[in-house]
C-alpha cells in the first residue's frame, strides 16, 4: 500500500508540472500562530514556502530614485526652541470678526544652532504677517526685512560655522483677513441646523480664537521653521481678556494677572514640530481626569479638558440609562467618559503615555473632526453629543475619533512624519490605533477586526487599485481616507499579522523608543524592524516596496483539486493567481501570507502559505473529506475573485444574488435570495471571519425556485460576516457587514 500510495502522489505531482510552476522551500519562519498546520504530512510542510526573494527581479520596471535618498529639505540650521508671545486681548475683546478685529501683535524669539560652514543668510516661514523689527543677539536688524512669497530672509552680522548659536527675535503682527492658521468668531455666530428628526438651531455660545496648523499652517501666524522635521522645544505664552482660558501644549506655567487682562504661560518640555503647536482661547468650563500610570499608579497624567460652560452642564448622573441620556445635548462629561480607558488600552500596547499632560479643547466652527496637537488635541463641537455628523453612528462614532486623535500621542506627535511624503506613519498609525481600541474595549480580537474591516472597505470602495499610493500622495490627497488612512492601517495590521504578536509588538515599541521625541522617514521606520526582526516571513524591503512605496493590492483567484488516497488520506491542490492589472505602479506580484480555510462536513482547518508567484499551486495533505476552499481576507489587503470555491467540479446548482441591506445595523433584519435548480438538500449557515458558525438560518430540502432567507443580526458584534450555502457537496459564500 505505502508504494501504490507514493505512485499516486508521483504521477498527480508530475501532471500538474506541466501547467503550474514550481513550489520551493523557504528559508524564513513563519510565527507560530501561522502554522497551524499539523494536518499537514511532514514532507508536504516544506511546499507551502518558496525561497528568499529577489525584490530587484521582481520590480525591476519601478522606479526607485526617489525613495532612495532622504526627502528632507533641511535649512543650514536646527531650531533649538520657541518663545512665542501672543497678545489676543483685542481681537477677543472686539465683538465683531472684521479686518481691523483680527489684528493682533507677537513676539517669536528663535533660539537656532548653525549646523552648516559659512552661513551668512538664514530663512524663516512667514506668510502675510508684518515683520514690525528682527533681532539678532539682541542687535537690530535694518533695513527690517519683509516676507517674500511667504520666506522671511534675514541677513546674517556675520557668517556662522557648525555648532554655533543664536537668538533671533521676531517681532510682527498678524493682518491677514480671513481664517486661515488663525482662526476667530464671534459670540452667537448661528453655525447650522441641527440632525434630524427634531432639528435645533446650533450657534457659538462664546467668543473663540484658536490656531490650527495641519499641514503648514503655522507660518500664518508665527514666524518658523514650518516644515516638521525640525521639532523644537516651545514656550507659548498668550494674552486674553480677563474671564478667557487659553489651552496650548505641555503644562501650564503660570499666569500673570492686571486689571484687565490674563496672561497663560506654557512650556512643553518635549520638542514639537511647529504644525502641532496650538493655542486656544475662549470662556470655557475646565475640568479634569487623571490616568494613573501602569507601572507606576501612583504617578498620574492630567487630562484637562476646555468645554464652553453650557456643554459641561449638561452632564447627567446616568448617562447609559436612555431614557436621561439626551443625544441632542452636548454633553462633555458623557463625550470624554472613555478616555482613560483608551489611553490605558494604548499604554497596554504600546509604551507609557509619553508626554506631561492630555487635554482636549472643544471648538465650533471647524473644518475637521479633530487635529492631535501636541498633549492638547482640538476637536469639533459636534463630539459632544451623540447624533454627530463628524461621527461614523453618533456616541461610538465620536468615540473611534476622540481615540484616533489620543493615538496620534504616539503615532505622529512622539514620532513625527519627517516629511509630508510619509504621512501615512501619523494617520495610518492613529487609524490602526482605533482597532487596537476596539480590541481592548469591545471584545478582542473580533472587535480590532472589525474595525479593521471598516477601512479596508474605505479602501477598496473608494477605488482601491486606482487609488494613488500612500508614500507622498500629491498634498491635496494629503489627508484623503482611503489612502493615507485606511491603507495606512492596514500597512500596520498586515506586519503585525505577519510577524505575530510575540514578535511585532516588541519591534514595534522598540521603534517607538528609538525615534521617540523625533521625526521619522518611511525608510528609518523599515530599517528599524529590519535591525530587530532579522528573519521575517517577508523581508522588510519587498513589504515596504509593495504597500507603501507602490500601489494598489492582489486580487486572488483560487481554484482547487481534490483526490482521495483511502486509508482517510485525502489530497487538496489549491491554485492561487494573482489577476490585478499590472502597470507601473501596481506590481505584478505581491508577495504576502495567504490565509487558508479548509471547510469540511464538521471542520474547519487553517493554513497559511507564502504566494510569491502571479501563478502558484500548493498541496495539502489531510486527514479529512473538505468540500470548499476559501482565503480569509482579514489579514491580508486583497480582493477575492471568488470568496470560497468548491473542491470538486459540480454544475453550479445555486447562486446567491443579493444581501439586503448591507451592510445592516446590530439588532436588524436582513434577508438574501437564493436560487436552485432541481431538488436539492440545502444548508443555509452563517460564520463570522474566524470560522466559527453563528447561526444555522436553514437545513432541509428545497425544490428547484428562488427562495429569500431572512435572519437577526441583534446578536451579531459588528464586524464582518459570511453566509455559507450548501447544496450536496457545492459550496458558494457572500460576505456582509454588521455596523
Amino acid at each position: 500500500m505505502k508504494t501504490e500510495w507514493t505512485m499516486k502522489r508521483l504521477i498527480i505531482t508530475l501532471l500538474l508540472g506541466l501547467f503550474v510552476c514550481n513550489v520551493l522551500a523557504q528559508k524564513a519562519e513563519l510565527p507560530d500562530f501561522l502554522l497551524n498546520n499539523d494536518f499537514l504530512s511532514p514532507e508536504n510542510k516544506s511546499m507551502q514556502m518558496p525561497t528568499d526573494i529577489d525584490c530587484s527581479n521582481r520590480y525591476k520596471h519601478f522606479k526607485y530614485d526617489e525613495i532612495l535618498a532622504s526627502a528632507i529639505v533641511r535649512r543650514p540650521y536646527d531650531v533649538l526652541s520657541y518663545d512665542l508671545y501672543l497678545d489676543w486681548y483685542n481681537v477677543l475683546n472686539a465683538t465683531g470678526t472684521r479686518n481691523e478685529d483680527r489684528i493682533y501683535t507677537g513676539r517669536n524669539t528663535i533660539e537656532i544652532m548653525i549646523d552648516s560652514a559659512n552661513v551668512s543668510v538664514i530663512d524663516f516661514d512667514a506668510a502675510e504677517l508684518q515683520i514690525d523689527s528682527v533681532m539678532i543677539n539682541n542687535v537690530k536688524v535694518t533695513p527690517t526685512p519683509q516676507p517674500d512669497n511667504d520666506i522671511l530672509h534675514i541677513e546674517l552680522p556675520r557668517a556662522y560655522n557648525v555648532n554655533e548659536t543664536l537668538s533671533v527675535a521676531i517681532f510682527y503682527t498678524y493682518i491677514r483677513n480671513g481664517n486661515y492658521g488663525f482662526y476667530l468668531y464671534p459670540k452667537g455666530r448661528f453655525v447650522e441646523m441641527g440632525p434630524p428628526p427634531i432639528p435645533d438651531s446650533i450657534f457659538i455660545e462664546e467668543r473663540i480664537a484658536y490656531t490650527m496648523s495641519e499641514p503648514e499652517g503655522a507660518r500664518y501666524w508665527m514666524p518658523c521653521n514650518d516644515a516638521p522635521y525640525d521639532k523644537a522645544n516651545a514656550f507659548i505664552s498668550v494674552r486674553v481678556p480677563k474671564g478667557y482660558q487659553v489651552a496650548s501644549n505641555g503644562n501650564l506655567q503660570r499666569v500673570e494677572q492686571d486689571d484687565s487682562s490674563s496672561t497663560f504661560n506654557w512650556n512643553d518640555p518635549a520638542p514639537i514640530a511647529t504644525y502641532l503647536m496650538v493655542a486656544t482661547a475662549s470662556k470655557y468650563k475646565v475640568f479634569s481626569d487623571w490616568y494613573h500610570k501602569r507601572e507606576n499608579p501612583n504617578d498620574s497624567i492630567e487630562i484637562k479638558y476646555y468645554v464652553w460652560e453650557k456643554d459641561y452642564k449638561n452632564t447627567i448622573d446616568s448617562v447609559y440609562n436612555p431614557d436621561t441620556t439626551d443625544a441632542y445635548k452636548y454633553n462633555a462629561r458623557h463625550a470624554f467618559d472613555n478616555v482613560v480607558a483608551m489611553m490605558e488600552a494604548f499604554t497596554e500596547k504600546w509604551i507609557e503615555y509619553p508626554f506631561v499632560k492630555y487635554g482636549m479643547a472643544a471648538v465650533q466652527e471647524f473644518n475637521y473632526g479633530g487635529m492631535e496637537h501636541q498633549t492638547m488635541t482640538t476637536i469639533h463641537r459636534n463630539w459632544l453629543r451623540d447624533f454627530s455628523k463628524w461621527g461614523y453612528n453618533g456616541y461610538w462614532g465620536n468615540q473611534i475619533g476622540i481615540a484616533h486623535e489620543l493615538a496620534h500621542m504616539w503615532l505622529g506627535d512622539l514620532i513625527t512624519c519627517a516629511t509630508w511624503k510619509d504621512i501615512w506613519i501619523n494617520e495610518g498609525g492613529a487609524s490602526w490605533g482605533e482597532a487596537i481600541y476596539f480590541e481592548k474595549m469591545f471584545g478582542g480580537y473580533n472587535s480590532y477586526l472589525s474595525r479593521l474591516m471598516s477601512h479596508r472597505y474605505s479602501y477598496i470602495g473608494n477605488g482601491g487599485l486606482a487609488l494613488h499610493r500612500i508614500y507622498a500622495p500629491p498634498m491635496d490627497l494629503l489627508f484623503n481616507g482611503p489612502i493615507s488612512y485606511s491603507k495606512g492601517a492596514w500597512v500596520y495590521h498586515m506586519l503585525r499579522t505577519m510577524l505575530g504578536d510575540d514578535v511585532f509588538f516588541p519591534a514595534f515599541r522598540s521603534l517607538l523608543n528609538k525615534y521617540a521625541y523625533k521625526s521619522l522617514e518611511t525608510d528609518d521606520f523599515k530599517n528599524s524592524f529590519k535591525e530587530d526582526v532579522p528573519n521575517p516571513p517577508i523581508p522588510f524591503d519587498t513589504y515596504f516596496d509593495q504597500w507603501v512605496y507602490h500601489a494598489g493590492h492582489p486580487i486572488y483567484e483560487l481554484s482547487t483539486l481534490s483526490r482521495n488516497f483511502g486509508e482517510g488520506r485525502y489530497d487538496v491542490i489549491v491554485h492561487i493567481n494573482q489577476v490585478q492589472p499590472e502597470s507601473e505602479s501596481i506590481p505584478a506580484v505581491f508577495v504576502a501570507p495567504v490565509f487558508l480555510k479548509f471547510f469540511g462536513p464538521d471542520t474547519i482547518a487553517y493554513d497559511t502559505v507564502i504566494n510569491d508567484q502571479r501563478r502558484q499551486f500548493f498541496i495539502f495533505n489531510l486527514g479529512f473529506q473538505i468540500d470548499s476552499v476559501s482565503i480569509d481576507s482579514n489579514f491580508v489587503l486583497c480582493e477575492i475573485s471568488s470568496s470560497i470555491v468548491a473542491v470538486k467540479e459540480n454544475h453550479e446548482s445555486e447562486t446567491i444574488t443579493q444581501v439586503f441591506p448591507n451592510p445592516v445595523t446590530r439588532g436588524q433584519n436582513a434577508r438574501f435570495n437564493a436560487g436552485f435548480t432541481g431538488m436539492n438538500n440545502v444548508s443555509v449557515e452563517i460564520y463570522d471571519n474566524l470560522g466559527n458558525k453563528l447561526q444555522t438560518v436553514y437545513e432541509g430540502s428545497l425544490n428547484e425556485g428562488n427562495y429569500t432567507f431572512e435572519f437577526n443580526t441583534r446578536e451579531f458584534v459588528p464586524g464582518a460576516y459570511m453566509i455559507l450555502c450548501r447544496t450536496g457537496d457545492k459550496c458558494r459564500t457572500f460576505r456582509f457587514t454588521v455596523l
